[in-house]
């Protein structure tokens, strides 16, 4: 492993310790800071953005494998975009009136 990979990995790893000291509301406004999309969802998805992330970056720490938390991170935005348009978080939240039957396995074509 090379000085700086294994640098980076004992900084994750001590970044994850102090993680495991705060809470999720603590973790919340930390993340808050670094990510200000965060302020559109709403508190119960900010703690669950908080928990998810948490995780990732333990797993992503271990694994060496950054991507598993990039992918979190990516997908949560996407969450806050959903909730900063009101019309389409109304739109995706709504049941759905018509049943456009079963939907095929993927790679399955008709």
């Amino acid at each position: 492993m090379a000085v700086a990979s294994e640098g980076a990995v004992t900084a994750a790893r001590a970044m994850r310790n102090m993680l495991h000291h705060l809470d999720s509301t603590g973790i919340a406004e930390m993340l808050a800071e670094t990510f200000p999309w965060t302020d559109v969802l709403p508190e119960e998805d900010r703690h669950r953005f908080a928990t998810e992330f948490t995780r990732a970056f333990e797993t992503a720490a271990e694994l060496e494998r950054w991507n598993v938390l990039a992918q979190t991170i990516r997908e949560w935005r996407a969450t806050a975009a959903v909730h900063a348009d009101p019309e389409l978080h109304r739109a995706l939240s709504e049941p759905l009136e018509e049943d456009h039957g079963a939907v095929p396995p993927p790679g399955t074509e008709h």
